[in-house]
Formats: structure tokens, C-alpha cells, sequence
């Protein structure tokens, strides 16, 4: 039903879909160009606010396509860049999300920087003092196995939009007054704003493809044999692009009770599948990258090879064409998302690819093992809170050289926990050279109140909290308990950051403890050194 209402509005678009949604130069494009009374999809709150009512223009929607924003459908672009921060995100609106989004901040090059906003470069949006693009994708539909570390290059394509629920607004002055405001909407009403300045970021939210290239791996090219220099290209395509992909919930409502009590849990209207021009933007293009072959001095008999991951109903074909002349010998690897399959378009992709040398001299290396036991919980961080619940579990994520994986084993995390060892199998193999090192890091949060709010309309989550839509006095501390709710985030249970170099690479017997940053919990790890052969 509800491709079949957005169908009827989307034929405008089909001169900006010929266009490839390319950006059109670099400059950035003014973030004053996503509001809607410039054109754009986004809505102001007031400059003054007497409710908490207020604040929803924000997230109504809370992501507009950067060209035509009017309108939820948009063609996706591709960026090329390299990540300078990789993170999950503990701060997001729950009516719009169904997970937490995991955050790849991207210094695009220099080619794409068209693809900022003036927003991304105000001092306060700067990332180490770079203008950056975000990639957000739910963690919910975005395998730990694709996210970058920092220092990877990242071509990623999707959805270009402006995050209007982080206006971050300077404010201007009513016409001819010095009464200050945000838009033409705010007291006197009708009066020009003048000078207001929005600082909108400009952003890949969320993306249908994915390839995290990194240098300097080593790996098996052959069942058998030894490992040898790589550079590993990471590769997920899919449609789940989770609440920010979703039609229904990046609509503009158009009234208070349309905003609350929206119907679009569980998501059934995926932007990526729906079609436009004819054809979805899943399989509008094909998805091309490049993997550049290590650099190894006398390597000979290069390889790509394809190790396949999850499984989606009708995977892609790949397409690779060797470049092996010139300064920087590569592969270029085309997913063909627009070429059926046994009859059928493609529904996704999901790969680990490694290119290299079947025989590169003068690459000695060393296989290293790391193990995360278990942590040990010295501060639960579960505070009761009056009326509101308070759920068990705790969330944590782990890398290892970059490479991340979810830590399970702490769901049960509750406040009579403290003190408990909780196993949290997860084993990261690396073959570094023996000049190189080991780079650990832990992030760890204990789940709040926010957490149960998730995947479900605001009006389901008032009448969780005692709201009776036939009793209107039911409202007020029903919605007092719900921005309680909200307030509650997820805490932070702090970090373990460490590094071990040649040529020991920490290689002990002895088990590792080492505190968080924060003093919340103990990780427990090994390091083994593996004696394969010829290695």
C-alpha cells in the first residue's frame, strides 16, 4: 500500500536520477538550503518554546534528501574518502531508529567535497578540526565486520541528506526589529527573518553500499600456504537501511497526531526498494571501487580473492578487472547490482575481498591471536529510577587493528552485577610484520530507560508510560515520564585503549586485566603468538 501512494510522487525526480545525484561543484551547499520555506525538508522548532510538543518540527523528519528535500525519495551518490573516526553512537531519537547508528566520520577527497554543507564546517561540527562527512547506518543492519577504523579508505553510496534534527542555529532578527528569531514562523508571524544561519550537516544517512579498503593486512591467499601482504576490502550491500531508510518514518507529517502516532513499526517501506524512474535505488547502478595491490618489492602472480559473507536471497555478481601497468597496480571491482541473477535483480552483497602477491619475497610475518575472555563488573551503572524501567545488559564493541566485532555475553548486566566475571568469547587473528604492532580498543555502555524506547511510534511509548487517549488529563505526567525516559541514556561504561609493538607484540601466558577509563569494568584478554608453518 505504501509504495503504491509514494509511487504517484516521485516523477519529478527524474531529471536529478539522470543527473546520478552527483555533486555539481565544490563548493559546500548552504545548510539555509534544507529548510522548508527555502525549498528544502526540513522544519525549524520556534526560537521560543512553551512545550515539549515544541521541539518536533526537528524530527519531522529528522533526515530531508539534500536536492529536493521535499520529498523523502532521492537518488544516492558516491563518496570516496578516508575514515577518521568509527564509533557507535549513544544519542539517538528512538522514534526514528530501531537500533543505535553506527558513525564513520569521513574526510572525503578532495573530488567530493562538493558533498558538504556549510554546516559540516562550523567550528562546532568540525572532527579534529575537519570538515567531515558522517556515514550512519543502525547497527541493527550494518554487520560489525564492514564498519571502518580509523585510517581506512571508505567508498560508501547512499542516501545524501541533511540531518534536520541538529539545526545548531544562529539566530537572526525580525525584520526592521532587533527581535530575534529563526524563521519568517516565529513572533510576529509574517514578519521576515533576517540573518538567521543554520548549520545543518550534510550527511550519507544511510548508505545501501559499503567497501572499508584497508592497507597494510596480511592473509592467506590460498587454502594453503603461507600469509602474505594484502590489502582487505570489506564489502556489504544491502537494502536495510533501518528507520532513516524507511518512507514512512522520513515523511513529513502533517499534523501532531500524524507525528505521534505514525504506523511505521515494524518497518515495511525501505526507500531503497522502492521504485523510482522504474527502478529501485538498490539496483539503479552498480557499485565500483578500487583495491590497490600491496606494495611488495619482486611480488609476483597477483590475486583477488573472494571470501563470501552473510547471505542475502540473490547475491550480486562481481566483476573484476585486473590493473596491473603503472605506479599503483590495483583491482577494479564492480558489484553489479543492475544485472539480474537467475532471473532475478540482486538483493545485496556481503564479502571479504583480499588482493596481493601469491608470492611476495622479503615479507616475514607474524600470526598473532587475540582473545577477549570476559569482563569483569565493577559498576553496573543501573540506577533505579522512579517509575521508569530500568532494563538489564550492557552493549560493547571491540577492534583490533581496526577490525571491529560485537561483544555479546552482557545482556544479563543487571545492578546486583558487580563484581561478576562475564564471559565474552570473541578471537581477532592478525598477521602483522614483525615490525609492526597490535592496536586494542574496547568501547562499553550500559543499556537506560532510552533503550526500551526504540522501534515504536511516540504514542505507543505515552501509553507505556500512562497515557489514555480518551483522557486527556492522563497526558501531562505520561509525557513527564516519557522525556524522563529519553533523558536516560545509555552510560557510558568507559574504554580500554592499548598497543603492543614488536617484537613481543604483548605476547603473554599470563591473562591481561586492564580497567576502563572510567573504572566500570575489567576486560580480560590473551595475546598468543601461532606458530603457523612458514611463518
Amino acid at each position: 500500500m505504501k509504495r503504491r501512494l509514494y509511487a504517484s510522487s516521485i516523477a519529478t525526480l527524474l531529471a536529478l536520477w539522470l543527473s546520478n545525484g552527483a555533486a555539481l561543484a565544490s563548493d559546500p551547499i548552504n545548510s539555509n538550503n534544507a529548510l522548508s520555506e527555502n525549498g528544502g525538508g526540513c522544519y525549524s522548532p520556534p526560537i521560543v518554546q512553551s512545550s515539549a510538543f515544541d521541539m518536533l518540527p526537528a524530527v519531522n523528519p529528522e533526515w530531508a534528501p539534500v536536492v529536493n528535500g521535499s520529498s523523502p525519495f532521492s537518488a544516492p551518490v558516491l563518496v570516496h574518502g578516508t575514515a577518521v573516526d568509527s564509533h557507535v553512537s549513544k544519542q539517538d531519537f528512538p522514534a526514528g531508529h530501531v537500533t543505535f547508528d553506527q558513525n564513520t566520520e569521513i574526510e572525503l577527497d578532495a573530488a567530493d567535497s562538493g558533498f558538504l554543507a556549510t554546516g559540516n564546517l562550523a567550528p562546532s561540527n568540525l572532527e579534529g578540526g575537519l570538515g567531515t562527512l558522517e556515514l550512519e547506518w543502525e547497527i541493527g543492519s550494518y554487520p560489525a565486520w564492514a564498519w571502518a577504523g580509523e585510517g581506512d579508505r571508505v567508498v560508501a553510496l547512499g542516501r545524501w541528506i541533511f540531518d534536520c534534527g541538529h539545526p545548531d542555529p544562529v539566530p537572526g532578527h525580525k525584520a526592521g526589529t532587533s527581535i530575534p528569531c529563526l524563521t519568517a514562523a516565529d513572533q510576529p508571524a509574517g514578519v521576515p527573518c533576517v540573518g538567521a544561519v543554520f548549520n545543518y550537516r550534510s550527511e550519507l544517512h544511510p548508505p545501501q553500499a559499503v567497501a572499508v579498503i584497508r592497507s597494510g593486512k596480511a592473509a592467506k591467499l590460498d587454502s594453503t600456504g603461507r600469509a602474505v601482504p594484502v590489502t582487505q576490502a570489506d564489502v556489504f550491500v544491502s537494502p536495510d537501511g533501518g528507520g532513516s531508510g524507511d518512507a514512512c518514518v522520513v515523511t513529513h507529517k502533517t499534523s501532531l497526531n500524524a507525528i505521534l502516532g505514525a504506523p511505521c513499526f515494524p518497518l515495511a517501506a525501505p526507500l531503497a526498494l522502492i521504485p523510482v524512474g522504474g527502478v529501485s535505488p538498490l539496483n539503479s547502478r552498480d557499485f565500483s571501487f578500487d583495491v590497490p595491490l600491496p606494495a611488495v618489492p619482486g611480488g609476483r602472480d597477483p590475486v583477488l580473492r573472494a571470501l563470501p559473507r552473510a547471505t542475502t536471497p540473490v547475491p550480486a555478481g562481481l566483476d573484476v578487472t585486473p590493473v596491473l601497468d603503472g605506479a599503483d597496480p590495483h583491482y577494479h571491482v564492480t558489484v553489479r547490482m543492475t544485472q539480474s541473477v537467475g532471473g532475478h535483480l540482486p538483493t545485496g552483497f556481503a564479502a571479504t575481498l583480499l588482493a596481493g602477491w601469491r608470492h611476495a619475497p622479503s615479507s616475514p610475518l607474524v600470526h598473532l591471536r587475540v582473545v577477549v575472555d570476559g569482563v569483569v563488573v565493577n559498576a553496573p551503572l543501573k540506577t533505579p529510577l522512579t517509575g521508569l524501567p530500568v532494563p538489564a545488559g550492557w552493549t560493547a564493541q571491540a577492534s583490533v587493528n581496526g577490525e571491529w566485532q560485537e561483544i555479546g555475553g552482557l545482556g544479563g548486566v543487571s545492578g546486583a552485577s558487580t563484581g561478576q566475571l562475564l564471559a565474552t568469547p570473541a578471537t581477532f587473528e592478525q598477521y602483522v610484520p614483525r615490525s609492526g604492532g597490535i592496536s586494542i580498543k574496547v568501547d562499553a555502555a550500559s543499556t537506560n530507560c532510552v533503550n526500551t524506547l526504540f522501534a515504536k511510534s511516540l504514542l505507543t511509548d505515552l501509553i507505556g508510560f500512562g497515557f489514555n487517549p480518551a483522557d486527556q488529563s492522563t497526558l501531562p505526567g505520561a509525557l513527564a515520564r516519557g522525556l524522563a525516559c529519553l533523558s536516560a541514556e545509555e552510560r557510558d561504561a568507559g574504554s580500554v585503549e592499548l598497543s603492543f609493538q614488536a617484537p613481543t607484540f604483548g605476547v603473554s601466558e599470563t591473562a591481561y586485566s586492564v580497567t576502563s577509563s572510567n573504572g566500570a569494568y575489567t576486560l580480560r584478554f590473551r595475546i598468543e603468538r601461532v606458530e603457523d608453518e612458514d611463518s
